[in-house]
């Protein structure tokens, strides 16, 4: 009979990014396991190869941050809605900078490349909800969901607000409470160019 594990999924996964967090992306399994206090081995007993493993830590990292872009689902009013999505991002990232930083590791396309079989489906189908929750929004607010009016939101909401914290996460410094307002406003302003573009239709 096979003796149970010491270690969960999730705490391996918790020493992983506790691991990444101290030794960068090139983090070994060695270091990661250092970091939980088990031998290698039992890391490879759960996850077959570093790969199986840093993949399983993005797709946790990002399916826990997107579980308040969801949230926003309940909201009234889309427009709130969306500007509630674009800042969650600087939210959750100072709220959980290991999960923050590990969504760096990858992005989906390159994932997709390297990802051992057994996982690729779910690394293609991890943002489905999101983009669907994204075009449902936009239809109610918009009255369309053309590819301009999306690709607007998509930058408002999305883009912008990752381009504004990317270097507080990748260079693991604290994520600023003033940032919220600036990526409240920034969104806002950009959500207004799609108001203006669907009005002029």
């Amino acid at each position: 009979m096979a003796r149970p594990s010491k270690f969960s999924f999730d705490e391996i996964l918790d020493a992983a990014a506790a691991a990444v967090s101290a030794h960068g992306p090139k983090v070994t399994i060695a270091q990661v396991s250092d970091e939980i206090g088990v031998p290698v081995g039992s890391i490879y007993h759960r996850f077959p190869s570093r790969i199986h493993l840093m993949a399983s830590l993005w797709l946790r990292s990002v399916q826990r941050f997107h579980v308040g872009l969801l949230e926003t689902a309940s909201l009234a009013d889309p427009y709130q809605a969306m500007l509630a999505q674009a800042v969650h991002q600087p939210r959750f990232c100072r709220e959980h900078p290991d999960d923050a930083l590990a969504m760096t590791l990858f992005s989906q396309s390159q994932l997709l490349a390297i990802a051992p079989p057994e996982l690729r489906s779910a690394v293609a189908d991890v943002n489905d909800n999101i983009w669907r929750l994204g075009r449902e929004q936009v239809l109610e607010y918009f009255g369309t969901a053309e590819d301009g009016a999306v690709d607007v939101v998509a930058l408002a909401i999305r883009q912008t607000p990752y381009g504004m914290i990317r270097s507080y996460v990748r260079d693991q410094h604290p994520i600023p409470v003033w940032l919220d307002d600036a990526v409240r406003a920034a969104a806002d302003a950009i959500l207004q160019l799609a108001v203006k573009q669907t009005a002029n239709k």
